[in-house]
């Protein structure tokens, strides 16, 4: 039977609680009956993989897409899960519409998923770039000498030690990365295919670590090949500074208007992943310091 939508994510044992705290947000959504919910497996134990199906959860594991793959991964098996990232549309023929979420975000209200469907229905792909007035500094400088710097934005520097042909190098300078965290694709749309061929090519470089790949295609497919995406409000896949409102009950924007964050994503908070009791310093509404978790905490 067809569905319209399947939300999906996935890891190993590591990430259990997290996907555990991700598909409780994404059931107490008002919305909940309008998307499917699936989870692959990179090494979760059998006990997990029956209390997800216990809650609807359909579980997949995804396989390696080729050989040279699996024999790069070694025994990372849940590296066969970021692989499956761009292998959505063949997982999922059923599924109209595909939005991929990783383990370690959850989703506060159901705007984000909105707002991806209305991008997804024109056959673009949708993404957060991590261009935004959140950051402080957009890319990483090195000084060579005097006034003279080296750049050395993520897609930039993957682009090099990927051997890529000059004139996509070149494309790449100053570009933004589009967070592989959080984004949406029509199963009809051109994306997928162009997706698997840069993993492909990618991947045959000794160079070029797994958990790369999926970033450097999305930039190339968008920013060289052109391909068509539109940039997501940060609320859709945000990774901070973080607020909380004491009135509201819920995370919003650092900034004015102080928006409802949609999927929060603990990018880089290592600690948080592990210890659901672990805070940071954050601001409330009247910028007095709190100390909270970042983790979902709603039954």
């Amino acid at each position: 039977m067809k569905q319209e939508l399947t939300i999906v994510s996935g890891g190993d044992s590591n990430y259990f609680e997290l996907l555990k705290d991700l598909l409780n947000s994404l059931l107490n959504l008002a919305t909940r009956q309008e998307f499917n919910i699936c989870f692959l497996d990179g090494g979760l134990k059998e006990d997990e993989i029956i209390y997800f199906k216990s809650l609807g959860v359909d579980i997949v594991d995804p396989g390696w897409p080729n050989k040279l793959s699996k024999i790069k991964a070694g025994k990372k098996n849940h590296l066969k899960v970021e692989l499956a990232k761009v292998w959505l549309d063949k997982l999922f023929p059923d599924s109209e519409n595909l939005i991929w979420i990783d383990a370690d975000a959850w989703v506060q209200d159901e705007k984000a998923i909105q707002i991806i469907k209305t991008v997804m229905l024109k056959k673009k792909l949708a993404i957060v770039s991590q261009a935004s007035r959140l950051q402080e500094r957009h890319m990483s400088l090195k000084n060579i000498f005097g006034p003279f710097f080296l750049l050395k934005n993520i897609l930039y520097k993957n682009a090099i030690k990927a051997g890529l042909k000059k004139d996509i190098v070149k494309n790449m300078i100053a570009r933004p990365t589009l967070n592989a965290g959080v984004f949406g694709i029509g199963r009809s749309s051109p994306h997928w295919e162009r997706l698997r061929f840069w993993q492909a090519k990618l991947l045959k470089n000794p160079r070029v670590r797994i958990f790369t790949t999926t970033q450097l295609a999305l930039g190339i497919i968008s920013y060289y090949e052109k391909l068509s995406f539109e940039a997501l409000p940060d609320i859709c896949n945000y990774m901070g500074p973080y607020r909380w409102s004491k009135k509201q009950n819920l995370f919003t924007d650092y900034y004015a208007p102080y928006d409802a964050v949609s999927i929060m994503h603990m990018v880089s908070q290592d600690k948080m992943r592990l210890d659901k009791n672990y805070t940071i310093d954050m601001f409330d509404e009247d910028d007095n310091i709190i100390k909270m978790s970042l983790r979902y905490n709603k039954s």
